[in-house]
């Protein structure tokens, strides 16, 4: 089979995610705690940590917007209903066994729960929990066995294409979710020393742990797999793992060694992947980082989660910090172990190895203007502002807000992933004010459009800014 050029792919890849976002000088930002709950960790420690029991988090935003943070704790995978008080739903029981860290991923697709794990026992293999009735409680499903080892550190999934992507040793799984309880694999792909991996529209990407290299693969073909590109970083550390970024031809990794820097690098031209930037927080050891937009959130262990403004992906910039771990700052595997952004609320999620789950809000402030000062904000305008749109994803509509410090004229538009718009839902001069728009999830000629990631972009004179949204259209819906 003819191979695909892989210029156009990457730039087909990476079209949508191009748009310019002008860097902001004049917001403040910060981490603020919401609340923290501590799970059961185990005080025997493992090797240098003295306590252990929290691993990894995520997030899942139900059908009425509640916020769940789902966490990996020692005793297997905890659900917290986020909007009421940090109450736990339920702990699910995963594997003990073989795993002094306890180890756990958690990853979800439409309303389910994906869990895998480096330990033996109890539901070994990859978990899959049922999160549709909640807040009222939590359904296990079962835990499946894929053939072959069930231990598992890191899994993905392209939510578009509705594949999970599995790590297992020096290989990923290649997992079929169309029946989301019955999962298949379809095949498999060796990766020498994989760690951690990410996917997204086809595409996975590879951190390859003590291997120097990162590594991208074409899965547009799940039965044919094809490698991209190999890359090896000079000095490497632990080649820990990797993110793609969302507004530009641009991913970020990280190196769990003492003192190796998160790294940018621009893989617009795959004959010529050149690192562009580089961050290192305060205790020179990094663990995970997530892109959102133009934020990378940096699980950075006894530093505690950073937020690194990389608009300008040639100079990283820490913006926000939150230390989560107070004894100290030094390079050593104890403190933020997980962190998670991707709420419709401005909550961030972040797990320790002492098994405390921490809830933050990133909040943004136009310095000048305080907050609080005013009961009617909307008399203190003097920024532009493009919010999320709510719900996200959404079925039948969804909202987007912005606000307009002055007088402009103003373009709003929905994109597909190839950066072609789909309908205009804002062409008019507008005054300084609060304004919200209603998207109906169908075309310029009222036609629904397909399930997927979208992007609606506002233009404002010499202001721009573009956000991702998420449409599911309902099922028996044509």
């Amino acid at each position: 089979m003819r191979r695909k050029d892989t210029g156009l792919l990457f730039w087909g890849i990476f079209l949508a995610f191009s748009f310019t976002v002008v860097p902001s000088t004049s917001t403040a930002y910060s981490l603020n705690l919401i609340g923290r709950t501590q799970f059961l960790a185990d005080s025997a420690g493992c090797g240098a940590t003295p306590i252990v029991g929290g691993s990894d988090c995520w997030g899942w935003t139900a059908p009425d917007g509640t916020e769940y943070a789902l966490m990996g704790v020692l005793e297997g995978i905890a659900v917290v209903n986020v909007d009421s008080s940090l109450q736990v739903v339920d702990v699910i029981p995963g594997p003990q066994g073989g795993d002094c860290y306890y180890h756990r991923d958690i990853k979800t697709y439409r309303n389910y729960a994906y869990a895998v794990g480096e330990m033996t026992g109890t539901n070994e293999g990859l978990m899959i929990i049922d999160l549709q009735f909640l807040p009222d409680s939590v359904h296990f499903v079962k835990s499946v066995d894929l053939g072959g080892d069930p231990r598992s550190h890191n899994l993905t999934i392209d939510t578009t294409a509705g594949y999970a992507y599995i790590q297992n040793g020096g290989r990923f799984r290649v997992v079929n979710l169309a029946d989301p309880e019955n999962p298949v694999q379809d095949t498999f792909v060796i990766v020498p020393g994989l760690h951690d991996l990410y996917a997204r529209n086809d595409t996975v990407f590879t951190a390859e742990g003590s291997s120097p290299y990162f590594s991208f693969y074409d899965l547009s073909n799940k039965t044919n797999p094809q490698l991209i590109k190999r890359v090896q970083i000079p000095s490497a550390g632990y080649v820990h793992n990797i993110w793609a970024s969302d507004i530009g031809p641009y991913v970020m990794t990280t190196e769990e060694t003492p003192f190796k820097s998160v790294k940018m690098w621009d893989i617009s031209d795959t004959s010529n992947i050149v690192m562009v930037g580089e961050y290192l927080g305060a205790n020179g050891l990094a663990h995970n980082t997530h892109i959102q937009g133009r934020f990378a959130y940096i699980s950075h262990y006894t530093t505690g989660i950073v937020v690194v403004d990389i608009a300008d992906p040639t100079n990283p910039v820490e913006v926000a910090r939150y230390d989560t771990y107070l004894p100290n700052d030094d390079p050593t595997f104890d403190g933020n172990w997980g962190a998670y952004a991707f709420t419709q609320k401005g909550y961030v999620y972040a797990s320790d190895f002492d098994g405390v789950l921490t809830v933050l809000a990133f909040d943004s402030l136009p310095t000048g203007v305080e907050e609080g000062k005013n009961d009617n904000f909307e008399m203190l305008i003097d920024h532009f502002e493009l919010h999320q749109n709510t719900p996200n994803p959404f079925q039948s509509s969804t909202t987007i807000r912005y606000v307009l410090s002055e007088s402009r004229d103003v373009h709003l538009s929905i994109y597909n992933l190839l950066g072609q718009e789909i309908k205009r839902l804002v062409d008019d001069y507008q005054t300084a004010g609060s304004y919200e728009v209603v998207w109906d999830g169908e075309d310029r000629v009222g036609r629904p459009v397909t399930s997927g990631i979208y992007f609606y972009r506002i233009v404002a004179d010499d202001y721009e800014n573009t956000k991702r949204l998420i449409f599911i259209k309902k099922r028996g819906k044509q």
